[in-house]
């Protein structure tokens, strides 16, 4: 039986991107590049799985096709997404390191300098050690954040795929929102917001949704535990679906009843500093002054907050545990990149005093030619009275 294809990019889009990748391996001098991200295999050639933790690479030379190296039980996966690709597969019991090796080796690969990646959590130290010594005889050097940054800047099909992810963020969100009640519990709150976002085919959850009540929302990265929801408690809810592994996050705090002043306080300064650093986020401006306009807005309470100095990251395609990109152009203060059109970034806008509340209201956008930056959520940067 053939497998229908999942088409979600044109090959002119798998092109370029191949084309964009090549062009910066041939600036240094590499002229095979092994990869091992799964974000990154996913860019160049499609191929997507839930299974994260078995052995695959992609192997991109210079010229000529690139090469998939896959468990042969994932081989459906690949027949239904991947593109533009080879496909070498290994058997149960056979050593992914060798094959890797066996497929550079059939095609007159062992040469040269090959660049593999370092700095990926989707390779473990052992087998990047194991890798090295199997390449005996070659340059090896560390190939790490090469494809990250080529995808840094968007093209017009994956903006366009952020765009249709930011109307279900919105959509659960507020689905969220509508289920919040004084007496309900954060899990049941969380259960329509995870419900919303698979309705509308998210393929699975690179961060797993989050809605923190009360006490609880003055703790990052804390979600649902059975918290009984009362009047004056801020829910925090953060999701994004993983719309073909796309993704565009987004932060909303609701309030029960009369909010207290302070998470009124917060809630006006998180909007400030989202509306001046979307000012400012135009191209050619480096990051670090973007970072700088938040910096100075929050200083005057940063001593009586929890928080993170990271205001803003870059989003993309994103496979568990994070939909953060790993190229590093953040939007902090000692990174010193100029930004360019196409780049999308979310602002984690986020206020907490340690373990008494919290309150989250961010943004993520993409910076335009124009100058005025594009936002995606149709939300409203304020808090949702419940």
């Amino acid at each position: 039986m053939t497998i229908p294809r999942e088409t979600v990019f044109s090959d002119t889009e798998f092109n370029t991107r191949l084309t964009n990748t090549r062009k910066v391996m041939a600036s240094r001098n590499i002229d095979i590049l092994i990869l091992h991200s799964a974000p990154n295999i996913y860019y160049l050639c499609g191929h997507h799985s839930l299974n994260l933790w078995d052995y695959q690479c992609l192997i991109v030379p210079l010229s000529g096709s690139p090469v998939m190296v896959l468990w042969q039980f994932e081989r459906g996966r690949f027949e239904a997404s991947g593109n533009l690709a080879e496909l070498d597969l290994y058997e149960t019991h056979a050593d992914p390191i060798q094959a890797t090796r066996d497929s550079l080796s059939k095609r007159g690969l062992l040469k040269g300098t090959i660049g593999i990646e370092a700095q990926t959590r989707y390779l473990v130290p052992l087998l990047h050690d194991r890798l090295k010594d199997a390449l005996d005889g070659v340059k090896v050097i560390n190939g790490s954040g090469l494809v990250d940054n080529v995808r840094n800047i968007k093209s017009a099909e994956e903006l366009d795929v952020m765009r249709a992810a930011a109307k279900i963020t919105d959509a659960a969100t507020l689905a969220g929102f509508h289920a919040t009640r004084e007496d309900a519990t954060d899990s049941e709150v969380a259960a329509i917001v995870a419900k919303t976002l698979i309705e509308f085919n998210s393929l699975g959850f690179s961060v797993y949704p989050i809605v923190s009540a009360g006490y609880r929302a003055g703790m990052p990265h804390n979600s649902n535990n059975g918290y009984v929801i009362k009047s004056g408690d801020p829910v925090f809810i953060e999701c994004s679906p993983s719309l073909h592994w796309y993704h565009a996050p987004l932060m909303r705090t609701g309030i029960v009843g009369k909010p207290d002043p302070k998470i009124e306080e917060f809630a006006q300064l998180e909007k400030t500093v989202v509306t001046e650093m979307l000012k400012a986020a135009k191209p050619g401006v480096l990051a670090s002054d973007v970072a700088k306009v938040a910096e100075s807005i929050i200083a005057p309470i940063r001593k009586d907050i929890l928080f993170h100095e990271v205001y803003g990251y870059p989003v993309g395609i994103g496979f568990p545990p994070t939909w953060g990109e790993e190229s590093g152009f953040a939007l902090v203060t000692n990174n010193d990149r100029p930004l360019e059109a196409g780049m999308v970034f979310h602002i984690p806008m986020t206020l907490r005093v340690n373990g008494e509340f919290g309150v989250g209201l961010s943004q993520t956008f993409v910076v335009t030619e124009r100058g005025e930056p594009e936002v995606f959520s149709e939300i409203p940067q304020e808090l949702y009275q419940i």
